[in-house]
């Protein structure tokens, strides 16, 4: 494009190296960026230029290139069989002033205009001089119009800087051409192609997304971004099918013929450097331009709607000025212009001021925008959109069953139909339950609900629509209650010689229950009880006939629009008042470990029910079924020594599957305590010590004299306390006699005695004993006439190990510690006292 080729050719190196010193300016050089850089070198080499036109006038110069009368004496690519052929230049500040009315009057139709560069040296921007010249006169001539820049970016981000620095040097000129990017290796005389560009050694891949960046940047400004390189760079430095698939590729190759060269798909087609042109005095770049009918965009469909908006989406066709936008009038019966949306990339548009839930139809075509015309494309097929309609309105709930509720709404036509959510109270979630597909339709049962429970709801309105289904405004939750089904759960709770117990399910939003009886001399249900409160679920008939059937049902009441209303009897049930209570119950024996009691028998049972009661549970639990009426006794067995417990005894009845119970008749008793263990016996100075193993729970001990020779016990003393486990009694001969114990428990003002224990042995038991005086003397033997060891105090324990009687005085044999050491001697037994 830059005029580099013909400087080379006319004036040889001297004007060429000038030229491009200035446009190689070094990062340490004092040029600016903008077009004055290069000014200087212009006017040392402007005669040298002018020289050169009158050259190419005089006809010595080789014209070859120069613009034919028809566009048909150039052979073109097969691939634009059927397009219209229109003549172009490009121009910049290279071609000095332009008569613009002269190069359209000569049959010029476009003109691509450089506006500026980056310097291949140091990267720096420049403006060309001549831009907005052309730009206007261009523009006023009547041509169609678009720019370049003269790029060396090498990545991404400088690429967008050019995009942006191009936008800013044409805003506020009416550009109805493509902006390009001019993507060519700078050339010094000497040295051959040079610069940051080619130095940069891109990738394939690295330049292609360096030159999709610029035409991306520049057609998010609502432009068409443009390729322009030679056919060689085309081919080799870039993968030409990722980039013309989304912009249009201006191509360069000097020649007559572009059959096939360049077998990539492009639109412009730059066959001469060198071309004459009517109002340019230099040498011209001269272009053909290949134009056909834009196809049709493809995928057009709803995006999103508003209650006032629709918003179209499409698929770019590359390298059109924009889209125009038409919509089906049905006054008018034709479709009519609604808008456009300028730019190739710019592929939606929003149809504003529209009518809530109402169907609308569109079609969108791609267009060429030319002085002389706007070219349009082939519409798209129709695409329906729907503009969301506001909330659904009167929507309302009804409950038409125990299991059932009616939803109801005013239609919105112009959707497809409706969605319908329920709320999940588990997630506190609306979820779908039904999908309706009529928009006529404007009425829905939920079943299979629960009785009396409250549910909640939502609708929306959808239309499906080439784009898939759109989901309308969600309307506000109504909530519905169905109505309180059959009691459920019925059934006897407890049966007694003269009262029924029942009880059922609690039932959800009612008021209370009535409860029934069947009366057999009317064959009818006759009402016994009003139970007020949702929450009462227990009703006791008294006053009842032992061993009598009796059948209940019982039914709900609620208040709904301010009626008392009332659910049907729900199914019944039967049961026997028990038969009369045993009339006595008593103990027949007992163990520490088992206790047998017995009732008197009752004529009318079936058999007997026997309990006992758990405290933890405070509760009876049944022990045993006993299915006949003379078996009137039980043994509880397992049980814990020194226990109290509560039994009970129930009779009952069965007669034709239905069964009743007596009322509880109580036995309240205890094991005995367990037997004492480990006795033994030591001699205490003319007494004799017996100690045995506490029995736990025992309320005492009774300790006996045993005659071996006659085997006879006889009690001589009762011990009150579970820890009474010491007894001190006269001395005995061992031959002869011996002391035993057994354990006793007083409960419910009785006493239970258990087992004897067994004969003690000899031994030393463990007795501990308390100083119960101040300063006691602790002496060598047992008599005042021993030395003293030491002194004990009261409060003080000691270990009682034995005894001796002297003088009639008894005294205790002590053990102590004093320290670490063990200390034994003699204390008078009145200043100990036994624990």
């Amino acid at each position: 494009m830059i005029r580099k080729k013909l400087i080379r050719t006319i004036l040889g190196g001297a004007l060429s190296v000038a030229i491009l010193a200035a446009m190689a300016a070094p990062n340490n050089t004092s040029y600016a960026a903008t077009g004055t850089d290069i000014q200087p070198a212009f006017a040392d080499i402007q005669q040298s230029i002018d020289t050169t036109q009158d050259f190419i006038s005089s006809g010595s110069f080789n014209t070859q290139g120069a613009l034919p009368v028809s566009p048909s004496n150039y052979t073109h690519a097969a691939q634009f069989k059927g397009y219209k052929i229109q003549k172009g230049i490009d121009v910049s500040e290279w071609n000095g002033s332009i008569n613009w009315k002269k190069v359209k009057a000569s049959g010029i139709t476009f003109a691509f205009i450089r506006v500026g560069g980056r310097y291949y040296g140091s990267g720096k921007f420049y403006v060309d001089a001549n831009y907005r010249e052309n730009l206007k006169g261009a523009i006023a001539a009547g041509l169609d119009v678009g720019v370049y820049f003269y790029s060396q970016a090498i990545n991404s981000s400088e690429a967008k800087a050019e995009a942006a620095y191009t936008m800013n040097l044409i805003s506020g000129y009416n550009i109805n051409l493509p902006i390009v990017m001019d993507y060519e290796y700078a050339w010094e005389e000497g040295v051959g192609i040079t610069g940051r560009l080619y130095n940069a050694n891109l990738s394939k891949s690295a330049a292609t997304t360096v030159i999709n960046s610029f035409c991306s940047a520049v057609e998010i400004r609502g432009y068409v971004g443009m390729l322009y390189a030679s056919k060689s760079v085309i081919t080799d430095d870039m993968n030409i099918s990722n980039i013309n698939n989304k912009y249009p590729v201006w191509s360069a190759l000097y020649s007559d013929s572009d059959t096939d060269s360049l077998k990539a798909k492009h639109s412009y087609w730059q066959y001469s450097e060198d071309g004459t042109v009517a109002g340019i005095g230099r040498a011209t770049d001269m272009n053909f331009r290949y134009i056909t009918t834009p196809a049709a965009p493809a995928s057009l469909v709803q995006q999103t709607s508003t209650d006032s908006s629709i918003t179209l989406t499409w698929n770019k066709i590359p390298e059109v000025y924009g889209y125009q936008i038409v919509r089906y009038d049905e006054s008018q019966n034709k479709y009519v212009a609604v808008g456009t949306a300028k730019g190739a990339s710019t592929v939606t548009f929003t149809d504003k001021n529209l009518q809530d839930g109402k169907k609308y139809t569109y079609k969108v075509r791609g267009y060429y925008k030319l002085n002389s015309r706007n070219v349009y494309g082939t519409y798209t097929d129709t695409c329906t959109g729907i503009t969301i309609a506001d909330n659904i309105e009167n929507f309302k709930v009804a409950a038409t069953s125990a299991s059932a509720i009616r939803l109801s709404w005013s239609p919105i036509t112009a959707a497809t139909g409706y969605r319908i959510y329920r709320l999940n109270p588990s997630t506190g979630k609306y979820e779908a339950i039904t999908t309706l597909t009529s928009s006529t339709t404007t009425t829905y049962t939920d079943k299979d609900l629960n009785a009396g429970a409250d549910y909640s709801y939502k609708i929306r309105a959808y239309t499906t629509t080439e784009s898939g289904t759109i989901l309308h405004v969600v309307s506000n939750a109504v909530t519905g209650t169905t109505n309180p089904g059959l009691v459920s759960g019925l059934k006897v709770r407890i049966s007694t010689s003269n009262s029924i117990s029942i009880k059922w399910n609690q039932e959800n939003n009612v008021n209370g229950y009535l409860v029934y009886t069947w009366d057999k001399d009317t064959a009818t249900w006759t009402k016994i009880a009003n139970v007020k409160g949702g929450d009462q679920t227990v009703y006791t008939h008294t006053g009842l006939k032992s061993a009598t059937q009796y059948s209940y049902s019982v039914r709900a009441y609620y208040k709904k629009d301010g009626v008392m209303r009332y659910t049907d009897l729900c199914s019944a049930i039967s049961a026997y008042s028990g038969p009369a209570a045993p009339a006595k119950i008593i103990t027949k024996s007992r163990s520490d470990k088992s206790i047998s009691f017995a009732w008197s028998k009752v004529p009318a049972a079936t058999g007997y029910l026997v309990y006992r009661y758990d405290s933890s549970s405070r509760s009876y639990i049944l022990l045993s079924k006993i299915t006949d009426n003379t078996t009137c006794t039980y043994t509880a067995n397992n049980l814990k020594s020194t226990t109290s417990y509560a039994f009970a005894v129930r009779a009952y009845i069965k007669k034709d599957g239905v069964s009743g119970g007596s009322a509880y008749t109580v036995l309240k008793t205890a094991t005995t305590p367990a037997t004492p263990s480990a006795i033994k016996y030591m001699p205490l100075g003319g007494y004799r010590c017996t100690k045995w193993t506490p029995v736990k729970g025992a309320s005492g001990y009774v300790v006996y004299k045993y005659d071996k020779r006659a085997k006879k016990y006889t009690a001589v003393k009762k011990l009150t306390g579970e820890s009474s486990n010491i007894y001190i009694g006269a001395a005995v001969d061992a031959r002869y006699y011996t002391y035993t114990v057994r354990a006793y428990l007083t409960y419910n003002k009785k006493t239970y005695y258990g087992e004897m224990s067994s004969l003690p042995v000899s031994g030393t038991p463990v007795v501990i004993g308390t100083v119960n005086d101040y300063a006691v003397r602790v002496r060598r033997g047992p008599s005042t006439n021993y030395g003293i060891i030491t002194e004990l105090y009261k409060g003080r324990k000691v270990y009682v190990v034995g005894g001796a009687k002297k003088n009639g005085e008894t005294w205790y044999k002590i053990s102590f510690k004093i320290g670490s050491k063990t200390v034994t001697g003699y204390m008078r037994s009145d200043f100990i006292k036994i624990q």
